[in-house]
This record gives structure tokens, sequence and C-alpha cells, in this order.
């Protein structure tokens, strides 16, 4: 093959452009030394002097160049490349560029109006829309923000089609919220302090490879990943995901609702995934041109069994560092001991005390939902059926999978990259609460999602709410800015000022710290509230948009993070 004479081009400024021979060895895959990426990067950082290129497009057509098959679709004598610091594409677009089956009308819906929305994430979601095939519907949640090629904080709704990039590598990541007995006095000033110091390497592996099996026994079987994914059963894991104590600071929930939550209970919130286990399937499935799976396709099918498999690891693995923290919290409740490793290396615990220790765990339980995911449902969502007593009531089973439903109804994939779902996938039923957390030493809001037919019953919001306050700085960004600040891996954290001030003017007192326990001191700083939107915008947005309504909010007490021996 002949070498390939190209021009590279500024995105923001066109006029400004070189000539470029592409060799006939540059590889297409862009991770691949000496591929055509590199040397186009290189070519832009030396001959048009920009400080950084992280996207390239297609001139004239707006295409950006992901994968190796993007690569291969493009490259020809005489094309033009647009070098891009991270703006989006500038230029007109033309239709239909991507993909045979992509839908460069499909409709996209931005529910963010206070909360602050970066430029490139808006392109990322647009781009994704319109060029992945199968896709009807997008919608962008208050907390949407870059990922490293698809939006976080989004919703995509596909027919015909499966995207697992759309679901990332964590695949099951999710939160759940368990009750304690602990109360407020224990948890408040410098007892939070000493109750943290019990939690100290909750982190590393738990017990016997035989209890981890036992401990991912269902009652749709083993979900086990085998032996190298299950070691990291239990834990928690790098990134954003944490466990935190935390007191009910208000509630409108009825005292007499046993699942609700109450003000001065003590709760823990477990924030994490399928660990590698998730970023393995991804891998596996998304290799060069496979990025989209066809409905009814082998692989397809071979993947939604390992993503079903990875929802239901992740679910096990947050019961599980449920009941590592409880052990350390109440540790009178014979219930518990499991939680520990024996100090001696003797294990004698049969199959059937492991099951008992899950059961119990059930029960403290009070919401547990996946963040990254995809379902199979009939869209577009319906009101209650009119068997149901009102079309109003919350408890009523959504119609949605039901094959009496509206006519005109199809069956689609709902993929939510960073969205907390709005109903129970198992029965329809409405999600009665939904955590809306902000970053350690902010408040965690308590939402019920609301169906309406001002909202087509969850149409307008794809099912789905803001999964947390979403990052407003990168981590680079983060590392770099707040480094001076966090300079201890203990440290008492106050509310960032723009809560704080939120907080206040409706009323609610949100003085007071979070001990955070984290040995990792690059992730204080990347995860420092600072670095994260304000929680009360994303909130309010989701109130006036009328997908949500806010019955209380939670104050952190201990937040823990990672341990550095196991990122």
């Amino acid at each position: 093959m002949a070498a390939t004479r190209i021009t590279i081009a500024l995105n923001a400024k066109q006029s400004q452009k070189a000539p470029l021979l592409l060799p006939a060895s540059a590889s297409l895959d862009p991770d691949a030394p000496g591929s055509c990426h590199s040397l186009v990067v290189k070519a832009a950082l030396s001959k048009l002097r920009l400080k950084k290129v992280n996207r390239i497009f297609v001139a004239g057509i707006g295409k950006e160049l992901l994968s190796q098959a993007d690569w291969k679709d493009a490259l020809k004598d005489d094309i033009t490349l647009l070098a891009s610091a991270g703006e989006a594409y500038v230029g007109s677009v033309k239709e239909g560029i991507s993909h045979p089956h992509s839908n460069p009308n499909c409709p996209v819906s931005m529910l963010a109006k206070k909360a602050p929305v970066d430029e490139l994430s808006v392109s990322q979601l647009e781009t994704t829309a319109r060029t992945l095939p199968g896709l009807i519907h997008a919608v962008s949640q208050p907390d949407l923000h870059p990922g490293t090629k698809f939006p976080i904080g989004a919703i995509f709704v596909s027919k015909g089609w499966v995207h697992p990039p759309l679901i990332g590598g964590d695949i099951g990541c999710g939160m759940a919220w368990y009750k304690t007995k602990l109360s407020r006095n224990q948890v408040e000033g410098d007892k939070g302090r000493k109750l943290a110091e019990k939690l100290r390497g909750l982190e590393g592996p738990w017990r016997t490879c035989t209890d981890r099996e036992a401990w991912l026994e269902d009652i749709e079987g083993s979900c086990s990943a085998g032996g190298d994914w299950d070691n990291a059963l239990g834990t928690i894991g790098a990134g954003n995901h944490f466990a935190e104590i935390q007191v009910i600071e208000s509630s409108s929930m009825p005292k007499n609702d046993e699942f609700g939550l109450h003000e001065d209970e003590v709760v823990l919130l477990v924030h994490s995934g399928s660990r590698g286990y998730g970023g393995h399937i991804l891998k596996e499935y998304t290799s060069e041109s496979h990025i989209s799976l066809k409905e009814g396709s082998a692989r397809m099918q071979e993947y939604m069994k390992e993503h079903d498999k990875a929802c239901r690891w992740a679910k096990a693995n947050r019961d599980l560092i449920a009941l590592r923290f409880l052990s350390c919290l109440e540790p009178g409740e014979e219930s518990w001991r499991l939680g520990h490793n024996p100090p001696n290396g003797e294990y004698i615990e049969d199959d059937d005390t492991i099951r008992e220790a899950r059961a119990k765990i059930q029960e403290r339980k009070v919401v547990d939902i996946w963040h990254n995911n995809v379902e199979r449902i009939r869209w577009p969502p319906g009101p209650p059926p009119p068997t149901s007593s009102s079309q109003d009531d919350q408890t009523s089973e959504l119609s949605m999978n039901s094959a009496q439903g509206p006519g005109g109804r199809d069956y689609v994939y709902v993929h939510r990259k960073g969205a907390a779902p709005t109903y129970n996938p198992s029965t329809n039923i409405p999600l009665s609460i939904v955590p809306l957390p902000g970053s350690r030493g902010t408040p965690t809001i308590i939402l019920r999602p609301i169906f309406s037919d001002a909202t087509s019953w969850g149409f307008k919001n794809a099912l789905s709410l803001a999964h947390g306050a979403g990052r407003s700085m990168s981590r680079a960004k983060a590392l770099s800015s707040l480094s001076q600040k966090y300079k201890n891996p203990d440290v008492l954290l106050q509310p960032n000022s723009a809560s704080q001030s939120q907080g206040r003017s409706s009323g609610e007192d949100v003085q007071g710290g979070t001990w955070v326990i984290c040995d990792e001191k690059q992730l204080v700083w990347e995860e420092a509230p600072e670095a994260y939107k304000d929680v009360y915008a994303v909130c309010d947005d989701l109130v006036q948009e009328g997908v949500a309504e806010v019955v209380g909010w939670c104050r952190a007490r201990v937040s823990y993070k990672v341990r550095n021996d196991l990122r």
C-alpha cells in the first residue's frame, strides 16, 4: 500500500494547515506505536503549534476518529483532518456518515439548566446519539460531564443494537443504602474519627476462594467470575467509589415506613461495582471494530450474559462491603462475624452460614441501584395499567414490559452510563427513593422519582435521574490545583462554599465536616468537593423538570476511599 497524502488543520482555525505524508507502514490502530493517529498528533503539535491534541475530526464531515475502524474508513488521499484541543467540531456536519443504521436526527434532550455543563460533554452526547446505530433517544442528566470518548451522566435508548461502551467498563456499578444500629451521638465530632479508625484494613481479599464462591450464589445461580476477579470481592475500588457513614438530617418519609429513611438514623451508603471484571468484559467485546452489537447476534447474546452476571456480581460486592463495614460498626452483632478474616487463618464456616449472613444484609438494605448497565424494556414507557387503583399511585406497576402496552411500542435497550434508574427493573415498580450524593463534604440528597403525564411517564428523563453531582474539574486539574489544600490522608472536610450557601438558603444546616479515610493521597485531591458540581444545582434541575422531588437529605460523617495497596 502506498503512502497517503493528507492535510492537517486546526479545528478552531482551519485556515492554519500543513501537508502530511502518512507512510504505508503506519498502523491504523490509534493505540499502536507509530500509528496514523500518533503521527497526526505529532505533526499538529510541531507544525501547527497546538499545545495539545485531544480529538481528530474529518473536515467537511465532522466524523471523529476514535477507533481502528474509523481510521480505516476515513483515510484516503487528499482528505483534511482537523486537530482539536478538546473543543467540538467546527463546521457543518453531513448526515448519515458513521453507520448505515445511524440516526442523524436522533432527538437529544438536556435536563441541565442551573448545573453547568461542559461543551465537550455536549459534543460527545450529540456525536454519540447521531453516529452509533439504532439510537432513537438520548438524554443528559444535570450531572453530565465528559468521558474519555462517551459522556458520563447520559442515557441512550437504542432499537436493535447494544453498545457496550455506553455502559462502560464498570458494569453494574451503583449505590446501595443499608441501615445501621448506630446512633447519631456515636458518629458525631471526634467520635466519628474514632469510628473511622476501626475501618482501616477492609480492602484486603475476603476469606477463601470457596467462601467467595458461596457468597456469589443467588437464586439465579452462581455469578462467580473466576479466581482472578473474585479476589476483589468485598472491596470498594479506586476512582470515585466510596463507602460513607451518613446521618439522616431531614426526611418527610412516613415514620411507619420500615423501608424508608428517617431523621437521626445512621446509614451506610456503598458506591462500588464489578471491579476489574466489568472492564475485562468491555475489552473482550469492543476490540477493534466491535463497538456496537447487533440484536440477535451470537456476540450480542454472549455479551448480555456476561453483562447480567457482572451486574449480579456488583450487587453481591456491595452487600459484602456492607457486611465488612457492619462487622466493625456493630461488633456485638453475631450475624456480622463473617465480615472479619480470622486472625489465625482458620476458616470453618459452611455455605449455609454464608447464605444466612447475606440474607441478614438484605434485611438492612433500603435500596440498591445500578448506574452502569443496559436494560431491555418496551418503549416508550406508559402509565400503570388500568387495573391499578390510581395512575398517580407511585407503588403501581409501570407499563413497560407488558405485551399489553400501548400500540406501537417496541422493545428497546436503555443504556445508562452514570445515571440512576427510577424503577425496580425486576418488578417495574417505581423506586420510593434514590440517593443523589455530592462529594464527601457535601450532602447526599434523598430523591423520589416522579411519574406523570407531564413527563410522559418517564420518557422525558429516559426513566432515569442524575447519579451524583458530576465532575466539574478533570482529575488532572484537581490533582494539580488542590494538592496543596488537602495534604493529609485523613482530613476533616467542611462543605464547599456553593453547597453551603445553597443549603443555608433552604434552611438546611450543612455545617460539620466529614472524616476521610484514604491512604491514597492522589484520590484525596482528585475526589475533593471542589472537583464536583454543586449537588443542589443538580437537584434543582431535576425538580424544575418535574422528574423528581426532594424527600430529605443526609450528612456524611465518615467517607472511606480505596487503600493504596489495591489500586
